[in-house]
């Protein structure tokens, strides 16, 4: 039971913090305005014999509403000037005030802080997805000199058994690439971090993905041309999930959201033509 009442505390601490966060400036001031003029009219409204405001120079009880507003207003301020007393309960009514005022101001301040915080996150947040991307375009240019090179020691009859071995590796690691890309690109922001990837960014990315796919081909070109034994299983299963995760890289629900409807038409038939003459020289 009090394992219950411990986590209903927890939740409704949360809710609390949730409610504040979602408060702007705004609704901050007003909700302050708000209960500043309450206490004006208690002030004003239920003063008797016994709890009452006082003018100061004039040795008079307050009898106006403006003046009993004026006083919450400095009171809830802390200014205090001393022009009005307060008399009987009024002066705890008063410390209620000054106690809240104080509080609202640490609400301000903490909304000051959060901002500033939000604004540092958000600065290194983006950094860290310009270093992603610097990453993966670097991995891909690095997989295509490593095809390249094997194309080159073939067609100089060089290769060795060794060497054509590492080829199930690099495309391996083309598809890790492949699903990184798909895991940032389909990443949805949430209401802390609103940052998308800039257009130039995103066609870079698709570029250098279907520059890969095309030294790819060509590699497969080379290996048939040479009559060299390269088919395996492992080879084809790995040429097959890079193009399956590419699929999923390319899925309109996703790429629609980022890319703008041209780009998407030049770039998906650049993908078809691709993958179409990758699949056709497998078959042979």
């Amino acid at each position: 039971m009090k394992r219950v009442k411990g986590v209903n505390r927890i939740i409704k601490q949360k809710e609390f913090v949730n409610f504040i966060d979602r408060l702007n400036f705004l609704h901050i001031f007003l909700i302050w305005v708000f209960i500043v003029l309450s206490f004006g009219f208690v002030y004003y409204f239920f003063q008797n014999e016994f709890s009452f405001l006082f003018y100061n120079t004039k040795q008079i009880s307050v009898d106006k509403i403006n003046d009993a507003i004026y006083f919450s207003f400095v009171t809830a301020t802390t200014t205090g000037f001393g022009d009005i007393i307060p008399f009987g309960l009024f002066k705890l009514l008063a410390i209620f005030e000054v106690v809240f005022g104080l509080l609202l101001l640490a609400v301000v301040t903490s909304k000051l802080v959060s901002i500033k915080q939000d604004m540092i996150l958000n600065e290194l947040y983006e950094s860290s997805i310009n270093e992603r991307i610097s990453k993966i375009r670097s991995s891909l240019l690095l997989f295509r000199q490593h095809l390249d090179r094997i194309v080159t020691k073939i067609e100089d009859k060089s290769i060795t058994k060794r060497e054509l071995g590492y080829i199930s590796n690099y495309i391996s690691s083309f598809n890790d690439n492949l699903k990184e890309i798909v895991s940032l690109i389909t990443k949805k922001s949430n209401k802390d971090f609103n940052i998308e990837i800039d257009l130039i960014s995103v066609e870079l990315i698709f570029n250098s993905v279907l520059n890969s796919f095309e030294k790819l081909d060509e590699l497969i070109i080379v290996l048939n041309q040479y009559k060299i034994e390269w088919k395996n299983d492992s080879v084809l299963n790995q040429i097959h999930k890079c193009i399956h995760t590419n699929e999923d890289l390319f899925d309109e629900s996703n790429f629609s959201r980022i890319v703008f409807k041209e780009v998407i038409e030049n770039l998906s038939k650049h993908k078809k033509r691709t993958i179409t003459k990758i699949k056709d020289h497998i078959k042979n």
